[in-house]
């Protein structure tokens, strides 16, 4: 039987009060509510999955995911209600990409640094590393490693720069063995080649065993078909935590379904710390392995069954329309099925998951919501990070300037000299957020960070434009931004040729995409607040 689990799982956000709440097993896609965790956990673990360096979520809209701010208020918050927790990851950890072009370097250092003293307060206890964190070296990889006073984990490359096999720590009055693995084929730095990987972990988990471990957790940074094929061959694995090896770019994953692979419970946190995978382990009984007190196989079943109802329900509605030349016969049977997999979906729904009454675990996804607060602590170093970089990079970048313009090309004027034909369309930008795009970074002392600065300027890194220190008259999302640099229609303004009209989905390509917006932002959406009288709209006088 299939007992993978489908992403619509993970729909849900589980609401976080006084105490964190976990779903009832049949309302995980269905948005219902939750209901609060019954009884104190003997452990919990919050599982990270290729955080990459996502301190915060860089985007225009409110509540964002991610922030290690929010994680770190999470973490504290919920202490009263699961005093005895564990914080792991899988995955890259310090750098978003595998590779740092040198002028980011100093910049990315500083941020790996912020990234590593984050999770050190937060008490990270081990990771299995990832491509991305040997970018600058294995020696900036072993100093990220102390800052964040965590383990780095991975059998197959144990002995190498400070990583192990395998480590005990102590937790709820359990011995917990963690132990990792990883492929760092393409980490390049590391420059040797690494143990065979399952029969690595499989030491690793005997030790660990011999050493005393209650309860054996394996870190794993691999692709997710290769983890998942490793874990069928772990039998005495309790909990694998799953992250990707490798990281790149800034696009968002969904969030991933939760598995039973034999005995052993599967997990993946999505990328850039969107969320987190909470595991309450309740273990009366050391050592007698643990039950699903969380539903998923019923889940997976009640999947399955919606999945062939949809389908039956429109192999019906084809086979009913007028002209389909389907027998009566055949649409009463496919009525016949449509019936009875519909009861079998009630029955399901309304089947009670009992809690078993020996070691159990109950699992939950947490998304990471500027709603969960915020540590001062943790947010002081997100400060202190923005300030060191612009104080580095307006230095460092002083003498960056626009590349020239070519000859007969159109240059950049800035909003000024559009205002003497354009005053309508002038004041209706100056009430759009889109005027004062600059100062939302000067604010915050992000305006010479190499992240940010580009979409909040007109013409950056273009020909006669502006850089990260150089933005004189073209501070803020101008009129260039949509319709072109505009010295040649200043000239000839009579000549409709000079000038750009935008295509509606312009700002989708350029700034307004994942991950800097909420998955369901449409363009469409967004249009209509950047039009006005002149602007796309009727003017208002003759």
């Amino acid at each position: 039987m299939d007992r993978r689990l489908p992403a619509l799982l993970f729909a849900t956000l589980l609401g976080i009060g006084g105490s964190l709440a976990f779903a009832s097993c049949c309302d995980y896609g269905k948005g219902a509510s939750s209901v609060e965790t019954a009884a104190r956990p003997t452990l919990r673990i919050y599982a990270l999955g290729a955080a990459a360096g996502a301190i915060e979520p860089c985007g225009c809209v409110e509540d964002m995911l991610g922030g290690v701010d929010h994680l770190a208020a999470l973490l504290t918050d919920e202490k009263k209600v699961a005093p005895a927790s564990l914080l792991l990851s899988a995955g890259p950890m310090f750098f978003s990409d595998p590779t740092v072009p040198e002028e980011q370097r100093a910049q990315a250092i500083m941020k790996a640094e912020t990234m590593a003293e984050a999770l050190g307060i937060m008490g990270l206890t081990a990771f299995a590393p990832g491509v991305n964190d040997f970018a600058l070296g294995p020696q900036e990889f072993e100093r990220f490693t102390r800052l964040a006073k965590s383990a780095p984990l991975a059998a197959n490359h144990a002995g190498r720069q400070g990583i192990k096999a395998h480590s005990i720590v102590e937790a709820g009055g359990l011995k917990v063995g963690l132990v990792g693995g990883a492929d760092l084929s393409e980490a390049k730095a590391l420059g040797a080649e690494s143990n065979e990987l399952l029969a690595s972990l499989k030491s690793a988990v005997e030790a660990a065993q011999k050493e005393g471990a209650q309860l054996v957790v394996a870190l794993l940074a691999l692709p997710r078909g290769p983890a998942l094929r490793l874990i069928e061959q772990l039998d005495a694995v309790d909990v694998a935590i799953v992250g990707k090896n490798i990281e790149a770019g800034e696009n968002n994953d969904p969030p991933f379904p939760p598995e039973l692979v034999g005995r052993t419970l599967v997990v993946q946190a999505p990328n850039h710390v969107q969320g987190a995978s909470v595991i309450d382990l309740f273990v009366p009984e050391p050592g007698s392995g643990l039950q699903d007190g969380s539903g998923l196989e019923k889940e997976a079943e009640l999947a399955r069954a919606r999945e062939r109802l949809e389908s039956l329900s429109e192999r019906l509605k084809s086979a009913e329309a007028p002209g389909s030349g389907v027998d009566a016969e055949d649409i009463a049977s496919l009525r016949r099925e449509v019936s009875s997999l519909s009861d079998k979906v009630k029955e399901l729904e309304a089947r009670p998951v009992a809690t078993p009454s020996g070691n159990h675990f109950k699992y939950a996804y947490v998304e990471i919501r500027e709603k969960l607060g915020a540590s001062k602590v943790v947010e002081q170093k997100l400060s202190d990070y923005y300030q060191r970089v612009n104080e580095h990079n307006k230095v460092a970048f002083a003498d960056r300037r626009p590349a020239p313009v070519e000859p007969g090309q159109a240059s950049y004027v800035g909003v000024q000299a559009c205002v003497d034909c354009h005053q309508e369309e002038y004041d209706f930008w100056k009430t759009t957020r889109h005027s004062h795009a600059y100062r939302t970074l000067v604010d915050v002392h992000k305006e010479y960070n190499l992240d940010c600065v580009s979409c909040h300027v007109t013409g950056y890194e273009r020909p006669g434009g502006s850089t990260v220190t150089h933005v004189e008259k073209l501070d803020a999302v101008q009129c260039e931004v949509c319709h072109g640099p505009g010295s040649l229609h200043l000239a000839s303004p009579s000549d409709p040729k000079l000038i750009d009209m935008p295509r509606t989905d312009l700002c989708a390509d350029s700034c307004h995409h994942p991950p800097h917006v909420k998955p369901d932002w449409k363009v469409s959406d967004a249009w209509p607040k950047i039009l006005g009288p002149g602007h796309g709209l009727p003017n208002s006088a003759p």
